[in-house]
């Protein structure tokens, strides 16, 4: 009879934790950066100067310990779909210490990125070993809604989206003489969010059109759909117990942010309160 009730038990016991393991929910961390390589791909780029000086290194050490804080399980990164180069290959190289003098010449201009000088000390602290590419390319022809509205007379929307870029230019050049700390908060900000990332795409952008032609629209809809893109791969690496990590361009932070908290099985993690701890 005791036999039994102990077997009764654990079998219960059992039963419970199948229960909390398939009721566990993934959580997702973004983490929004601007380009530590400056490649002026974006409408406004950062220059952060010689990321390799010793002060801007303790500054990426910082980071790195304060965003170790979330135990990433995964780390997912701006690189496209299917890569292994980067994700794989050079991440070995730099496990083994050997990334500098085994990295092709033409891919020497990223050494300084953010996935060289961030994820891949972040995932070697965590002992990961290999990295995941999420990235999915659309066209984003801004310079088309630009001709458009100086061919159609849209000064006025011309001039506020002008003078939108000039002012997040000039917000980027001066938080870029802190340090690296300030810039990632700054990117990672609800006010960088409100005043850049929504009034760029759902003010400006879409203004540049008149009647049935939406061509501010459109560009605007291919900016989702490469985030949704991004959105559907970041799934399809996803398990039950995972903590990802999704380091990527402070652009597609908004949006992404939205997209994950919107499902119901999924828990977003805002990592702007570990930012802000001083340790």
């Amino acid at each position: 009879m005791r036999h039994h009730l102990i077997a009764t038990i654990i079998t219960v016991f059992s039963i419970c934790f199948s229960c909390i393991s398939q009721d566990q929910k993934p959580v997702i961390s973004i983490l929004g950066m601007m380009h530590l390589h400056n490649p002026g791909a974006d409408a406004v780029n950062m220059d952060m100067g010689n990321i390799y000086s010793d002060k801007r290194q303790a500054e990426l050490q910082q980071l790195i310990t304060l965003v170790a804080k979330f135990k990433p399980t995964k780390i997912a990164i701006e690189k496209p779909l299917g890569d292994t180069l980067w994700t794989q290959t050079y991440y070995t190289h730099y496990l083994n210490g050997v990334l500098e003098k085994e990295v092709k010449e033409e891919d020497k201009w990223a050494m300084p990125s953010e996935v060289v000088q961030l994820s891949y000390p972040l995932a070697k602290r965590m002992h990961h070993t290999k990295l995941y590419a999420i990235d999915a390319f659309t066209d984003f022809e801004i310079d088309s809604v630009l001709a458009y509205a100086k061919e159609h007379d849209q000064t006025a929307e011309l001039a506020g989206f002008q003078k939108m870029i000039s002012k997040m230019q000039n917000d980027i050049e001066s938080i870029s003489k802190g340090s690296v700390l300030d810039i990632v908060r700054f990117v990672n900000s609800d006010e960088f969010d409100k005043e850049y990332n929504q009034s760029f795409y759902l003010k400006h952008l879409i203004s540049i059109g008149k009647e049935d032609e939406y061509i501010g629209t459109k560009v605007v809809a291919d900016w989702y759909f490469r985030n949704l893109k991004i959105f559907t791969n970041l799934s399809r690496i996803i398990e039950p117990n995972d903590r990802i990590l999704v380091i990527y361009g402070a652009g597609h932070k908004d949006i992404l942010v939205d997209l994950i908290t919107d499902r119901a099985d999924w828990e977003y993690y805002d990592i702007a309160a570990m930012l802000s701890s001083s340790k």
